[in-house]
Formats: structure tokens, sequence, C-alpha cells
């Protein structure tokens, strides 16, 4: 064998050297790569909770701030309605529901508090209003539901339409209006309740 062949088919120190350079330097560009990417999505992360945490909607649910455009004007009729929650208390005690008769008494009190007393105006009632009355809702809505049946439920998207109905008319400053539907989704809601018991009658607790 020749030695110019023997040369041609050994690499040299510096072919070695090189080629053991850009292996470590392709192994180093990779890794930049993947941790750049984890610090992507690391980012992408933390930027999705700071929007859900900053978002419009939960800013709104957590403020002190009236969602009302006219400020403080207070209606009677409304103030009138927050009572009405009342009248199922007693059927719903007799019939074994004190978790839906106490959160209606709760928001008896919150929802005279923010719809009325302090109507328009900054206070801590429409932050606990707005967290006690979605916990009244479902509350009484699982009473009726363990009581009478599915059947009794589904009117309740009655009142579900009268509170969208008031929302709507709020954003466009129809003061009016609102006050008509924001006073018949307590009325029908605390209605619908009564109205069950009047066609099915009360449930006694068992063991009595």
């Amino acid at each position: 064998m020749s030695t110019n062949s023997l040369r041609q088919r050994v690499p040299s120190l510096a072919e070695s050297t090189f080629s053991f350079a850009s292996e470590s330097d392709e192994e180093s560009t990779s890794t930049t790569q993947l941790t750049t990417t984890k610090s992507r999505h690391l980012e992408r992360r933390r930027s999705s909770i700071s929007e859900v945490a900053n978002s419009t909607f939960l800013r709104k649910r957590l403020s002190r701030q009236s969602s009302l455009p006219w400020g403080h004007k207070r209606s009677t009729m409304i103030g009138i309605s927050c009572f009405l929650f009342l009248l199922p208390i007693p059927c719903l005690f007799k019939s074994c529901c004190p978790f839906a008769a106490f959160m209606l008494a709760v928001v008896t009190v919150s929802s005279f508090s923010s719809d009325y007393l302090y109507s328009g105006v900054e206070s801590w009632s429409h932050l606990f209003d707005r967290a006690l009355a979605p916990i009244a809702f479902f509350s009484n809505i699982y009473a009726v539901y363990s009581l009478f049946g599915i059947i009794w439920v589904l009117p309740a998207i009655i009142a579900v339409k009268c509170h969208v109905m008031a929302m709507y008319h709020s954003k466009q400053n129809n003061y009016d209006r609102f006050v008509i539907f924001h006073s018949l989704w307590h009325a029908t809601g605390a209605g619908l309740i009564l109205l069950s018991f009047g066609v099915n009658g009360l449930r006694e607790c068992l063991g009595e």
C-alpha cells in the first residue's frame, strides 16, 4: 500500500478536532433551542394566567364598583322585590333544604344592599352580592330538583332570561326597562320556587 493512499484513509488531527468541535456546536445549539422553547412555553403560560387574572370579567366580579351607568338612582320596585326571596324560606326549611333557605336569607340582605341602598355607588355589597347570588341560585335549583324533579327546574330559564335582559338594558343605559327586568329577575326566581311547592306540596323530612 502506498504512502499516499494511507494518508487519504487516516484522518488528520486537524480534521478530527474540527469534527468534534462541530458536533459540540450542534449539541450546544440543540440545547439552547430546547431551553428557548421551554422558556417561551413558560412565558405563554404565565401570560395566559395573567390575562385570566386581569380579565375584565373577573375584575368586574371582584370589584366594589357598581355596574350601573346612571349612578346612585334608587328604585322602590327593585328594593321591594329583594324581599320576595324571603317567601320560599319556610317551605325550604320544612322540606329539609336548610342551605338553600339560608342562602335566600343571605342574598335578600346582599341584594337589597347592592341593588337599593348602594345602587350605582361604590360598595363592598356589590362584590358580596355578585358572589352570593350564583350560590343562592344554584343551591335552590338543586333543592327544587331533589324535591320535585327536573321538570320543575326548567322554568328557571325564565328567571335567567329576565336577568340577562336586565343586564342588556343596563348596558344600553335604559333605566326604566332595567328596573322592570331586574325586579322580574327577583320575582320570577322566588315565584317559581313557591309555584313548585304550591303544586307539589311540602316534603316532610325523613324520620319525622
